[in-house]
């Protein structure tokens, strides 16, 4: 793998070069001016690297010299200019990379890619410089920075070295490791450093209608740097108040449930930092809030409450860069709320506080606070521009805190980040720049003064309308139902330094159409008439008009949409949506229509003959998906059927939905994880991948050979939320896991009180089988409905064999797996007792008789005394007597057959068990 190319890693090279010498830097005392002034003679340093490296492959040069600049410290004083480098390739062809002003500690650095194999020259040139007054200490009391070499001259130096290039690219020891397919967490680690596209913060630098904080920032929720969820696995839900429908004496009726907050007051409005989920929570009315929460966005553990000063107002991770020191702080900064006519306690003073977001403790108050339109900066400050008195100003809060500390401690050093504990510092000492506006075109005065409708790319847009209605609600506008008399004026501004763009361009319009500047981003703003229903985009850098208008609601219902609210740019498109229940995707280059999505006909459920999509910022943009969601308050209050839908955001087909109803809370996506407010309960939902649990035993544990053995286990959900008491009393036995597809009605069911879906289905198990001979076997099983899978099968060999089921994840659960093994004996023939036959038995008992002589017949005896008598042969002796049997051998005969019948019928029924087996 090739060194990561990413310029994000240039700003870690050259901390590198400075880390060494940047510890020496110190307050110097205030003396004057050596005289005569010295002559100083610098050494210069220069290396590339890493060295060698290969064709095609991004090399560092970094280049120093041994002497700091005598002034610099933090962000003032001066720096070295002038720093050149050249470099040579093996041609002899020579290329000045460029020329350099120093960072403080002196040195400057650059990159190169080498495009043939060779030996190539670098070479570092400083042309000396003498010492001047220059970016000085605003307290040179506290910071005298080196006046004593005013006037001083360091002379030139420079330094050269080589580098090889190969044809092989070089590697790294520890390539990137894969985004993860297991359960994971917070923190990541740093070795993850591609992880950061999942891993993505809301900040909360927007507003919902009504609220102080929730969007992710002034253009809309689309959250570019996070995962987000596949299905409408819920893995934890927790009540923010009282929810539901009140019962008993109350009734059935619609208007019978616990204040939902969706009419002008919202419940939720999220900042999720560090997988952290923040939020005021508000269990009561909206000028009752109560403690600021910290909730573990995974488990929906509550990590810790706090009473604060005001309302939570967004989230800060500061990543503040030094030669001393790197790395990101993370804030919470809370204010008096602004929201629905809330009336500012008099004792908040517009004061902010600014507390730890791990721990919540307080740090400091920012006095005098006049936040406009928020935005993050480079380096994660947050800035704030605002219009007033005929003046753009931009004001940083690392500007802010950095000044606040200079003021409060002595000798601080400004390259090291310390926020000073329990001050109460000025909001003005935060002020980047201020510039004026224009006041008027042709020579005409603008009336009312521009006001900054977007920001976005870089540039500020400014706007106005006659009566200005972009300042104000319809009903504030003294122009017929909030429209204007026929035109707008816009300009554009440097976000950077607030120089002047673009305009004022006097745009023409249709006289009493209500007309936004609605959205902005990927270079496009976007122009809405309410009237009519169309868009049109223009260059944000130019103010050119690239296409429109174009009209595409397909229901009257679509008047009531509120562009400013229900629009958002991303990967390319515009993505509206409205109480039409349509979902609109354009080209936001060329107003190309891509496709639309309606959430379909509502019958008598709602009056709106369709699921009106909420317009108050429910709407969320991540990973490729849109989130819409259906709720509107008024009429009725809270109808059924409501849902949050997930669509493919590049072919607006539906992923998923659930039950949920929304009408002004926000919504957050981080971490993989959708959090959002349902007014049917009052809990906040957080949708998600869960962890899983994979079991699986074997029986018997020991078997014979070609004797079958019964493979058996479960997958159950792990998740939070599967913990709680009511979800252990429907499943004593662990929830199941469930199928994707099955997802919704599931969750509802568990959740939501909803019916339980008796044709649901579980998830496929993965059973490998290892053999003692090391080879595999496997099947593929499916959970039923309570989570439980078995697999039969005949193990051919003898030994131990290992038995691993595998749950490999799908869109609602993280994979899980277990192992157990059982053993195979080999295979016995049992030896019975031989039963004779009954001939058998026969000639036992003949050949058991004892042998008698031959008893000759009368016929044989008389024949032979006569011829004994012819032959004068003695005579033949008498007849001698047969014995009788005697009495034992008589009962060892009926022993031997009894015990034969015996043994026959023991035989007999033992066969006829083994069948019947």
């Amino acid at each position: 793998m090739n060194i990561d190319k990413s310029k994000s890693k240039l700003s870690t090279i050259a901390l590198i070069l400075v880390l060494t010498i940047s510890a020496t830097i110190v307050a110097l005392p205030t003396v004057s001016a050596h005289d005569p002034p010295w002559t100083i003679d610098t050494y210069a340093y220069i290396e590339a690297f890493p060295n060698p490296i290969g064709v095609g492959q991004y090399i560092y040069i970094g280049f120093w010299l041994d002497k700091l600049p005598p002034t610099a410290m933090g962000q003032y004083g001066l720096r070295w200019h002038n720093m050149k480098i050249t470099i040579t390739n093996p041609n002899g062809e020579s290329e000045v990379l460029g020329v350099f002003d120093s960072d403080q500690a002196g040195g400057a650095w650059t990159t190169y890619v080498p495009d043939e194999v060779g030996t190539y020259k670098v070479v570092g040139e400083f042309p000396g410089q003498t010492i001047a007054v220059e970016n000085p200490s605003p307290w040179p009391s506290v910071l005298p920075l080196g006046e004593k070499f005013i006037n001083d001259t360091y002379t030139a130096s420079s330094a050269t070295t080589y580098f090889v290039v190969q044809e092989e690219p070089i590697t790294t020891a520890y390539p990137s490791n894969p985004l993860p397919t297991e359960y994971w967490t917070r923190p990541i680690n740093s070795m993850n450093r591609d992880w950061y596209s999942i891993g993505g913060n809301w900040l909360g630098l927007g507003v919902t209608i009504f609220g102080d904080t929730g969007t992710y920032d002034q253009n809309g929720n689309f959250n570019p740097y996070t995962i987000a969820p596949n299905s409408a696995h819920v893995v934890w839900t927790k009540s923010i108040a009282f929810g539901g429908q009140i019962g008993g004496e109350f009734g059935d009726t619609d208007t019978a449930l616990y204040a939902t907050g969706t009419a002008y007051e919202p419940k939720f409005s999220p900042v999720v930092l560090q997988g952290i989920l923040y939020y005021t929570a508000y269990p009561g009315a909206m000028n009752n809030p109560g403690p600021l929460t910290a909730v573990d966005i995974r488990t929906g553990q509550t990590l810790w409450t706090k009473n604060v000063n005001g309302v939570l107002k967004f989230g800060m991770i500061y990543n503040f860069i030094t030669g001393n020191q790197y790395g990101g702080h993370a804030y919470l900064l809370t204010g008096p709320s602004t929201a629905n006519g809330f009336v500012v306690p008099p004792d908040l003073d517009n004061k902010w506080s600014i507390y730890d977001a791990m721990t919540g403790e307080w740090i400091l108050d920012i006095a005098n606070a006049s936040a406009g339109t928020l935005v993050r900066g480079e380096n994660g400050e947050i800035l704030s521009y605002t219009v007033a008195g005929g003046m753009l100003t931009l004001w940083s809060a690392s500007k802010c805190i950095i000044e606040g500390s200079l003021k409060h401690y002595f000798y601080i050093v400004p390259d090291l980040w310390r926020p000073p504990q329990g001050a109460t510092i000025d909001w003005n000492d935060g002020i980047e720049w201020s510039v004026p506006i224009i006041s008027d075109i042709s020579g005409v005065p603008i009336t009312p003064d521009l006001h900054i409708a977007k920001i976005s790319d870089g540039v500020i847009l400014l706007a106005v309308q006659p009566e200005d209605y972009n300042a104000g609600a319809l009903w504030f506008s003294s122009v017929p139902g909030g429209s204007q008399s026929g035109w707008q004026i816009e300009a554009g501004y440097s976000a950077v330094d607030g120089h002047f763009l673009w305009g004022p361009v006097n745009r023409t319009l249709t006289p009493w159409t209500t007309v936004f500047p609605s959205n902005a981003g990927e270079g496009v703003y976007i122009i809405y008439t309410l009237q009519d229903m169309t868009w049109s985009g223009y260059n944000i850098t130019t103010g050119d008009k690239l296409w429109g208008p174009i009209v595409l609601k397909n229901s009257s219902w679509a008047y009531y949409d509120y562009p400013y609210c229900n629009q958002m740019i991303g990967y390319g498109n515009l993505y509206s949506w409205g109480l039409g229940g349509d979902v609109h995707c354009l080209d936001v280059k060329t107003g190309e229509h891509k496709w639309s999505w309606n959430a379909g006909s509502a019958g008598f459920e709602t009056p709106f003959g369709t699921w009106p999509l909420g317009t108050f910022g429910q709407a969320a943009l991540a990973d490729g998906k849109i989130y819409v969601a259906s709720g509107h308050d008024y009429t009725p209050p809270v109808y059924k059927g409501a849902k949050v839908y997930c669509l493919n955001a590049t072919t607006g087909e539906e992923i998923w939905s659930s039950l949920s109803f929304n009408m002004l809370s926000g919504c957050a996506v981080s971490d993989g994880i959708l959090v959002r407010h349902n007014g049917y309960d009052n809990q906040i939902y957080a949708y998600g991948k869960g962890p899983s649990k994979t079991t699986v035993t074997v029986s018997p544990k020991v078997t014979t050979q070609d004797s079958s053995v019964v493979i058996e286990g479960t997958v159950t959900d792990e998740s939070q939320g599967t913990k709680s008491t009511l979800l252990t009393a429907l499943c004593p036995n662990g929830v199941p896991a469930i199928s994707d597809e099955d997802q919704s009605k599931w969750m509802e069911y568990l959740y939501q009180q909803q019916p339980k879906p008796e044709d649901a289905t579980g998830v496929e198990v993965f059973i490998k089988i290892q053999d003692p001979n090391g080879d595999w076997y496997s099947a593929t099983v499916t959970t039923d409905r309570n989570g439980r899978f078995s697999h039969m099968w005949d193990p051919a060999i003898v030994g131990e064999y290992h038995v691993t089921a595998m749950f490999e994840g799908s869109e609602s659960y993280y994979l899980s797996e277990e192992t157990t093994v059982f053993g195979v004996d080999p295979e016995t023939t049992t030896e019975y007792p031989y039963v004779p036959s009954a001939e058998e038995i026969a000639d036992t008992t003949v050949s058991k008789l004892p042998a008698y002589p031959d008893v000759p017949t009368a016929e044989e005896i008389a024949a032979d005394a006569a011829q004994r008598t012819i032959n004068m042969l003695p005579a033949y002796p008498e007849s001698p007597e047969i014995p009788e049997t005697p009495a034992y051998l008589t009962i060892d005969l009926v022993i031997i057959a009894a015990v034969a019948i015996a043994i026959i019928i023991g035989t007999v029924s033992y066969l006829a068990l083994k069948k019947q087996k």
